[in-house]
């Protein structure tokens, strides 16, 4: 567990972010302000645009959760609403999430004389012009460190940006591994409400259902699988791509077998109703979702991009694939499909993997040991 030994006052944090709005980055925040050692952490969260709907899963939010109301893109406001809160707080590290939040929170924290500003990259990389870059690779230059959910995504970044700077570290995401466990009851609630059999083999994803997760390619995988076993692919999740998807299921004849669930407060659940959980994304971060799987101890077959290797261990504890590759994710399926040997040998590993490795207090152990590092370099 995190130790601190000298006899210094708690450091303040502040987390900058575009909203508080569902998604892998902004539930990663809202444990981070959760689990946070208050004998050694004051953390609070500014949003930028919106304060989202995970606002209200931040322990006392109404203090540590900033937000005016403005929900203007310009940059000069981002920045005046950085510089008034640091200004006025005075906090210690100012820690920005991407792109979005990078530039003016780096200049307004700057102007309001903190002295420790770092960045978190989760592992979505969108450019647009040659400036931006410019912009990007100088930024990472003067941040005091800069955090990556990924060892791949450091690679990625320092490729892309030709970027040569030794200012970058890893730390994995964690999950709660008391709240995402084996449930055999959860299990079998959920397929009875579904109308889905205990020997039924589902196949099932979480996420939003948005271009980048590719989920025609899962759906187009699951028509193809061989018949002998009544099976399933059940979603979670919404997004503007599920009237599409939707008549994908139409057009290849399974929309009886395909279940689309929407938003969801019981994941847990949901997830333990699965027997492999698919996640097919064209670009991927490290996935919260496929961690909480894990730790469900269901297996997991994923694209092979972004941080998906460091968790899916081919062959071990899931299966890897070509994104986009139809044929490839329909042959790692099937080979579960039929196998309930496999499928409990993959998931005794899966859990195991995040027991050792991907637990929520190892992660946030983590950030606060580069907390207090850096806040060392600054006595």
């Amino acid at each position: 567990m995190f130790q601190y030994e000298r006899n210094v006052l708690v450091l303040k944090v502040l987390h900058i972010v575009q909203s508080l709005n569902v998604g892998g980055l902004e539930n990663g925040v809202v444990n981070l302000v959760n689990q946070a050692d208050k004998n050694h952490l004051d953390v609070d969260v500014l949003c930028l645009r919106d304060k989202g709907t995970l606002a209200a899963k931040v322990i006392d939010s109404e203090s540590r959760v900033h937000f005016d109301g403005n929900q203007s893109e310009s940059i000069l406001t981002a920045i005046k609403k950085v510089y008034a809160l640091c200004k006025g707080k005075k906090y210690d590290i100012v820690h920005t999430h991407g792109w979005a939040t990078m530039l003016p929170g780096y200049i307004g924290a700057k102007l309001a004389g903190i002295a420790t500003i770092i960045n978190g990259e989760h592992g979505t990389l969108y450019f647009s012009s040659k400036t931006q870059i410019i912009a990007q690779n100088l930024l990472f230059k003067l941040m005091d460190l800069n955090l990556s959910v990924s060892k791949v995504l450091i690679d990625e970044i320092k490729s892309k940006f030709d970027y040569r700077g030794d200012n970058f570290k890893a730390i994995l995401n964690g999950v709660d591994e008391k709240k995402f466990s084996p449930d055999s009851t959860s299990r079998n609630e959920i397929r009875n409400s579904l109308n889905i059999g205990p020997d039924d083999f589902v196949v099932g994803s979480v996420g939003r259902l948005v271009e980048v997760k590719n989920y025609p390619c899962l759906i187009r995988a699951f028509a193809g699988l061989p018949s002998a076993r009544q099976s399933y692919l059940v979603l979670a999740g919404y997004g503007d791509q599920q009237t599409k998807l939707e008549q994908l299921c139409q057009e290849l004849g399974v929309a009886d077998s395909v279940k689309f669930l929407g938003k969801r407060s019981d994941i847990p659940a949901i997830i333990n109703s699965y027997d492999v959980f698919v996640l097919p994304s064209f670009r991927e971060g490290l996935s919260n979702t496929i961690l909480e799987s894990l730790s469900c101890g269901v297996p997991v077959i994923a694209s092979n991009v972004g941080g998906n290797p460091e968790m899916v261990m081919d062959g071990i504890n899931g299966f890897l694939f070509e994104s986009d590759n139809d044929q490839a994710l329909i042959e790692k399926i099937a080979s579960l499909q039929g196998n309930q040997d496999l499928l409990m040998d993959f998931s005794n590993k899966a859990r195991k993997l995040v027991l050792e490795s991907f637990t929520l207090d190892t992660m946030v152990d983590n950030y606060q040991s580069a907390y207090y590092e850096l806040a060392e370099r600054k006595v």
